[in-house]
């Protein structure tokens, strides 16, 4: 990923006036209870065996991130619970207050190390600063962030119970268990923060029986593909964008989620005007596995595309009645134009 850029900023969502007026300080400190410096929060993590938990912010500018900071990090159900687990870690960038210049060349630094590209992005880390985890705003207030907190936790533990039989182990033995550590996280949080152990892996595994050089290497030509469809989607080149689709489907024989994931993306070419191609596009990923998480998701979107041709349907309707009514009101006025005396013959 790359590093947030000021027109990202400019994106986010708008911040109430009076934050906005309350923020233009000169220098801005953490909220009560967070730090701001990396490497002591690791060091205190170290001592307490607690985790850190980074909460990357814009927290004058970025919507989001005010309500996050509203709806859980100032409640006391957050401020209780959180801190018997984390050491928390707050990484900001303001824009209207003003930052000692070590502390924002630590959060940029950060920034880049853990690719966030979006505001707010909560890290769970380990005391080494290893990522297991990432979260953001969530609806629910401190219950549901806490209980996320608590599941995230669980992968870690699973993460290195994974790592712990890896350490035992020799050769292809050692590959396995350390795949299996690396499936206990998000792919998400694997890919962008565990290449090491990947490439220890491929090394271990030279004649690929584990898939996973296959699967980083499918990973690289489906980002390939992404890069073309970005640019045929700016061009608005919809009949391009569904063919490179269509081809790449054909040449790699993709199956599975990443069929699901490939098919959905054909949805950023469809209007309104395309509902049924849509409709048909949802079935054929539910086809696939109508209980992935995909394919839930198509079901969601089928409810939608049935919403949004009653709408159609109505306002058709709403405007072959007003035509008529206006027919019907014409014809009227004719009607009485017509049956109207001639002055000329009064005359």
């Amino acid at each position: 990923m790359n590093t947030l850029s000021t027109p990202w900023r400019a994106l986010a969502a708008a911040v109430p006036a009076l934050v906005l007026a309350l923020s233009s300080v000169s220098h801005v400190e953490a909220k009560e209870g967070w730090g701001t410096n990396f490497e002591a929060a690791k060091t205190q993590a170290a001592k307490d065996k607690k985790d850190i938990l980074m909460d990357f912010t814009g927290s004058d500018w970025c919507g989001w991130c005010i309500k996050l900071d509203q709806e859980v990090f100032s409640k006391d159900g957050f401020k209780q619970e959180a801190p018997k687990h984390f050491v928390l870690l707050e990484l900001d960038f303001p824009q209207n207050k003003e930052l000692p210049k070590e502390q924002t060349e630590q959060n940029e630094k950060l920034q880049e190390t853990y690719h966030i590209a979006g505001f707010p992005t909560v890290i769970l880390a380990d005391a080494e600063g290893r990522p297991y985890g990432k979260t953001g705003y969530m609806a629910g207030g401190p219950e549901a962030f806490n209980e996320e907190l608590n599941r995230l936790r669980k992968v870690r533990e699973s993460r290195d119970a994974g790592f712990k039989k890896a350490g035992d182990a020799q050769g292809l033995d050692k590959a396995k268990a350390l795949k299996e550590a690396l499936g206990t996280l998000e792919p998400e949080v694997a890919g962008e923060y565990y290449q090491k152990e990947m490439d220890q892996i491929m090394a271990l595994d030279p004649s690929d029986t584990l898939g996973l050089k296959a699967k980083k290497e499918y990973g690289e030509r489906r980002k390939a593909l992404d890069d073309k469809l970005t640019e045929y989607a700016q061009n608005m080149q919809a009949k391009e964008f569904g063919q490179a689709v269509d081809d790449f489907i054909a040449k790699e024989k993709v199956t599975g989620v990443d069929l699901q994931d490939l098919l959905f993306t054909k949805l950023t070419t469809l209007g309104p005007a395309d509902l049924d191609k849509a409709n048909d596009l949802m079935n054929e990923v539910i086809k696939i596995d109508p209980k992935s998480e995909l394919g839930e998701r198509a079901a969601t979107v089928k409810e939608k595309i049935g919403v949004m041709r009653k709408q159609i349907e109505e306002s058709r309707k709403t405007d072959a009645d007003k035509a008529d009514a206006d027919k019907d009101d014409k014809d009227k006025g004719k009607a009485e134009e017509k049956a109207a005396p001639d002055k000329n013959e009064d005359k």
